[in-house]
């Protein structure tokens, strides 16, 4: 049986202990509900203001590194092989 790759896994369960909808998100973010399901399935990348409002509006006592952790690991490890 496949497992599934879900992108943002800290933050879609920081949205599901907070009942926070992709709707929410993408009124936060200031993006259409379609282009917010898009980024949180990684189709298209999350900006940094996106990222940030996100944060701030909807998830306000969470951490922006540890909602977007796949996110922060990628920079890390391009910075590591730079």
């Amino acid at each position: 049986m496949a497992v599934a790759n879900v992108a943002f896994e800290n933050l879609r369960a920081e949205m599901a202990r907070n009942n926070i909808t992709i709707k929410d998100m993408a009124e936060a973010a200031n993006i259409t509900r379609d282009t917010m399901g898009n980024k949180l399935s990684r189709k298209t990348p999350i900006n940094l203001n996106e990222a940030f409002n996100i944060t701030i509006k909807c998830f306000p006592g969470c951490d922006i590194w540890e909602l977007f952790k796949e996110l922060a690991d990628e920079i890390r490890s391009k910075s590591a092989q730079a």
